[in-house]
């Protein structure tokens, strides 16, 4: 805060709504014709949410600034300059409204990695004990988990292995769909309806497809044979943690994990467990099929010009100014050369970390440096959602040398595991739609109903409470009940306006 008052010469102040009940708080405000504060930021709103209060008079249209150029100095220029073509192109139209209107300032907040991190680690040293290789197929997975359960490989003669958790209400700990990108494409998501898109633009859902019931066989069978923990489809992240995060003599038990890596310790950096464990890439499932479990990048729109604003090119040119890169890094990691530093002209020529994906410059660094990124601090503000981190950004970071060995294994293998799956995807994906009000009204509940009934669904059909067999057609006849042709006709629809029909 005392940063963006420096460099701006604005006066801010900051009111905190609840981070959980924020959307109901501005609606009891709009409600009782409060005054709303001259911005919202981090309100992530559904875009019809969006456009309702737009429509309704309370935001801004920031469309105008964006075409006039006056006020754009930082988006037009440096924060441009990190954009791919395509990305300049969405950049604005992702987050049009149905009108036409764009209610948010967007901000990029993808790092490379991003999209890639849901998936597998493998404990290296139960494969050494097992006289096996990482597994990089479904069937030598399989072998793999079996192995882990039958043949005591931590060596202390009690059958306390794992072979395989994960932890539930979250897309990378999410053992279903991961494992289901092995026989088809399924997007990352916990309870969404799941859209995909073919290479023609056709919109469909993975969950009436043949290759989704085959995968959700091959899932079942494992968890029927104990290869799979129950605690996978209740445990939060915690729990995860307290089996992989151990110290001392205490042996390893987990055999496989489905995490996001900084999930499993609580310093992942530096934990004393993380180098047992290697992150792999996308199994090669029966018939060649091997996508990682992701989702379409795209900006967010949360952050808003209110009606009630005085001063709303004022406010503009703050939001400008929080997509330069000095912001950015300000905002993410905290005070420049404590928290992070520019590069220097050696690390520049050594350059990116990324340089196999074909990125080249490098700009900055926070290796080896103090921590304040998910930290109980008063430096920065814990929130992505208003720092400029498109893809050509994060990539600017340079190879790095760590001073402790954990923090270069957890570096290395972090980055390896994520060139295995980067781009393993189909060529479309879907990602947030524009409805028009009349969609909205067809889809009333649709699309939540379905997503929490398909996710309920999929962990029966694992535990055994429901047959993928027997129970199959029930299942496609509620989905039809619940209005599923209506939410793949009104999702063809806002995609077709979005990107054209095929």
């Amino acid at each position: 805060t005392n940063y963006l008052r420096e460099k701006t010469g604005v006066d801010i102040e900051i009111f905190l709504f609840d981070g959980v009940e924020y959307r109901s708080q501005l609606q009891l405000m709009v409600s009782a014709n409060e005054k709303l504060p001259d911005m919202l930021w981090a309100f992530r709103l559904p875009p019809a949410e969006r456009e309702n209060y737009g429509k309704q008079g309370y935001f801004v249209d920031l469309l105008p600034y964006f075409e006039e150029h006056k006020l754009t100095h930082y988006f037009d220029g440096e924060a441009a300059s990190y954009l791919t073509e395509d990305e300049k192109s969405t950049t604005l139209s992702a987050g049009f409204s149905s009108n036409g209107a764009l209610y948010a300032f967007p901000f990029w907040a993808v790092s490379v990695a991003d999209p890639w991190s849901n998936g597998l680690l493998i404990n290296n040293k139960f494969c050494e004990a097992l006289g096996m290789d990482i597994p990089t197929t479904i069937d030598e997975y399989y072998d793999y988990l079996v192995a882990v359960k039958t043949k005591d490989p931590n060596g202390n003669g009690l059958n306390d292995e794992i072979p395989l958790v994960g932890f539930a209400k979250s897309g990378n700990g999410d053992i279903i769909t991961n494992l289901l990108n092995s026989f088809l494409y399924y997007p990352a998501t916990w309870e969404g309806v799941a859209l995909c898109a073919d290479d023609e633009g056709k919109i469909y859902v993975p969950y009436q497809q043949d290759a989704f019931r085959e995968g959700m066989r091959w899932i079942a069978k494992c968890h029927a044979e104990g290869l799979i923990s129950d605690l996978s489809f209740s445990q939060d992240r915690y729990g995860l943690q307290a089996m992989t995060d151990l110290t001392g003599d205490a042996p390893d038990v987990v055999g496989s994990a489905m995490s996001h890596r900084s999930y499993m310790f609580a310093s992942h950096a530096t934990a004393e467990r993380r180098p047992h464990y290697t992150t792999i890439g996308p199994l090669v499932g029966p018939e060649g099929v091997a996508y990682a479990s992701t989702w379409k990048a795209e900006p967010g729109y949360v952050n808003f010009i209110t009606t009630d604003c005085e001063h709303p090119d004022v406010a503009f040119a703050v939001l400008d100014f929080m997509t330069s890169a000095e912001s950015t890094l300000t905002a993410r990691y905290g005070r420049e050369n404590e928290y992070w530093r520019y590069a220097t002209e050696e690390e520049i020529a050594g350059g990116s970390a990324w340089s196999d994906l074909g990125y080249t410059d490098v700009l900055y660094t926070s290796a080896n440096m103090k921590l304040a990124w998910g930290q109980q601090t008063d430096e920065i503000w814990n929130t992505v959602h208003i720092t400029w981190q498109p893809k050509g950004f994060t990539a600017l970071t340079p190879k790095t040398v760590y001073e402790n060995p954990i923090s270069q294994y957890n570096y290395d293998d972090w980055n390896q595991g994520v060139m295995k799956r980067y781009g393993q995807a189909p060529k479309n994906l879907v990602g947030s739609l524009a409805y028009t009000e009349e969609e909205v009204a067809q889809l009333g509940t649709s699309e939540t109903d379905i997503g929490v009934y398909v996710r309920e669904c999929m962990t029966r059909f694992v535990i055994g409470e429901m047959d993928i067999e027997k129970d199959w057609e029930e299942f496609q006849n509620n989905l039809k009940v619940m209005g599923l042709e209506t939410v793949l006709s009104c999702a063809q629809a806002a995609y077709d306006r979005a990107y054209g029909s095929k």
